[in-house]
């Protein structure tokens, strides 16, 4: 990779973490006490697409809500490019970016060029008025990206004679880790919810070298477990205390992910972490609004990039589907959206391997090396 594109990258994945942050901070505001798994990459992909359409104060939004590298089309589409080329071939992640146009529309020359050849996303055209055919459509095919593990993304209901547009993003990950978990090692151990409420789940044991960090300032400790053949890890933040994830949150939403991932040291660590799976859906446009993106939903969005024929266009919904699994073998993941870090490595000595108990609420990324967030999440409870 030339220098100025790991330049751009780098910065691209810096963005995109400030992003994630900040989505995380609505999310979790909106839905307290609920296991949260998302995709930034995803919600910032699908929002990006209708960006190269917009124009005006609508565009402005954007640039500055989804923390974008540029306000230039040609920049922003490129950024993008860099990330979804280098896993096109990829066999353990996949990423699909498709637009539905209403029958009879066109998309204006310039926005169809940059979303097929930079978010490699062909339109097609669709019947909105036969919402149930037309949604049935567009759920099929984020089936067909997803594994088979997102579901019923969008409702019918969302479509009728009036949708000119729906933008989708799909993103699936099945990866092995490079040191997987023994299943004999696998019991049930007590996952601590409070100071007095606890519960039995299955917990996975192994004993390994990786990279590991006391984070003093955040009271937490971090561990990344990485995926084989590709450049992807997963991230835990464990809160030192068993109640501390809401203090952890909060000083994660002013640190940068690459301060947290350049103190990462290999080490012998114990590692213990419950098996599990998580689900979750929004829609966003509450979040988007309090991220400062208030234009598109509104009468005087401006869309007038998007279509041949200029009309009047604004955004009714943003829906996102998320899904997890990690079990010994590796993690699955998957999210739609209808719009994880750093990584480098000092040997130490270490006479005693260092524990590293998820025995309570946790934090987690999972991230290309670069710091593209591609998900992210909280396991409150099992």
């Amino acid at each position: 990779m030339a220098d100025s594109e790991s330049t751009n990258l780098a910065e691209f994945s810096r963005r995109l973490a400030k992003f994630s942050v900040n989505m995380y901070g609505k999310l979790v505001a909106s839905k307290p006490n609920t296991n949260v798994v998302f995709s930034p990459f995803s919600i910032q992909t699908c929002a990006a697409m209708a960006r190269l359409g917009a124009d005006g104060e609508t565009a402005a939004e954007l640039d500055r809500g989804l923390q974008l590298v540029s306000s230039d089309v040609a920049k922003i589409a490129e950024s993008f490019h860099q990330v979804l080329a280098a896993y096109e071939k990829s066999t353990i992640l996949r990423i699909a970016n498709k637009i539905y146009l209403m029958k009879g529309y066109e998309l204006n020359d310039e926005f169809s060029a940059l979303v097929s050849n930079k978010f490699l996303s062909p339109g097609q055209n669709v019947d909105f008025s036969k919402n149930v055919e037309a949604a049935n459509l567009i759920n099929t095919w984020v089936e067909q990206q997803t594994n088979n593990l997102i579901k019923d993304l969008v409702a019918p209901s969302l479509l009728d004679a009036q949708t000119r547009l729906v933008l989708i993003n799909a993103i699936h990950f099945k990866g092995n880790w490079v040191h997987k978990f023994p299943e004999h090692a696998t019991r049930d151990e007590r996952f601590h919810l409070s100071e007095t409420e606890s519960v039995n789940v299955p917990m996975m044991n192994l004993k390994e070298r990786f990279r590991y960090a006391n984070l003093p300032n955040l009271d937490a400790a971090a561990l990344e477990l990485p995926y084989k053949d590709s450049d992807l890890s997963m991230l835990i933040l464990l809160p030192n205390s068993k109640t501390g994830l809401a203090q952890l949150e909060e000083k994660l939403s002013t640190t940068p992910l690459s301060q947290i991932t350049e103190q990462l040291q290999s080490t012998q660590v114990m590692v213990k972490l419950p098996k599990f799976k998580a689900e979750f859906q929004v829609e966003l446009t509450p979040a988007f609004k309090e991220l400062g993106m208030t234009s598109m939903f509104s009468d005087k969005a401006d869309f007038s990039k998007m279509l041949k024929a200029p009309e009047e266009l604004k955004v009714s919904a943003i829906i996102h589907k998320a899904f997890i699994d990690v079990n010994e073998h590796g993690t699955e993941a998957a999210a739609a959206t209808a719009m994880v870090m750093c990584f480098a490595s000092m040997p130490m000595f270490q006479p005693e391997p260092i524990r590293f108990h998820a025995e309570h609420p946790f934090f987690y990324y999972i991230a290309t090396k670069q710091g593209a967030v591609l998900f992210a999440g909280k396991q409150l409870k099992l």
